[in-house]
């Protein structure tokens, strides 16, 4: 089998059964190493630490599926990044702490020019979660 870039080995165990050990489809280890969050829940004695599955009912498939993309690579391909998911992609690496996903986020909210259309909508989702 050929190998690429190690971004692309370990976006192939992205969401892949095969190659998982907890019901999210990720490696305990990849995503406690990249995200505290992920850290307290899988090794710190919670509840997760001791089952194979983990609960994140405010957070939908697609962004899930985007925030693993970006725990597991460091990067996200630029159009898992869509219209319908880029507010609740902010909101859910706030919740688990990747802020330079979130500095990827603003600047692609810039660049692709949704900021008229969605800048309102991620402020106050960003003042919701401000202490």
């Amino acid at each position: 089998m050929m190998r690429g870039s190690l971004a692309q080995d370990l976006r192939l165990l992205t969401d892949n059964p095969k190659y998982s050990d907890i019901k999210l489809y990720g490696c305990r280890a990849i995503l406690a190493a990249r995200s505290e969050v992920f850290d307290s829940l899988l090794y710190n004695g919670m509840k997760e630490s001791y089952g194979n599955q983990i609960s994140f009912p405010t957070i939908n498939s697609s962004v899930m599926k985007v925030i693993l993309e970006y725990t597991y690579t460091g990067s996200v391909k630029e159009e898992s990044l869509t219209k319908d998911n880029i507010v609740e992609a902010f909101c859910a690496a706030d919740y688990f702490q990747l802020t330079n996903f979130q500095i990827f986020i603003m600047n692609t909210l810039q660049k692709r020019d949704y900021s008229e259309n969605y800048l309102p909508e991620l402020l106050s989702k960003i003042v919701k979660t401000m202490p």
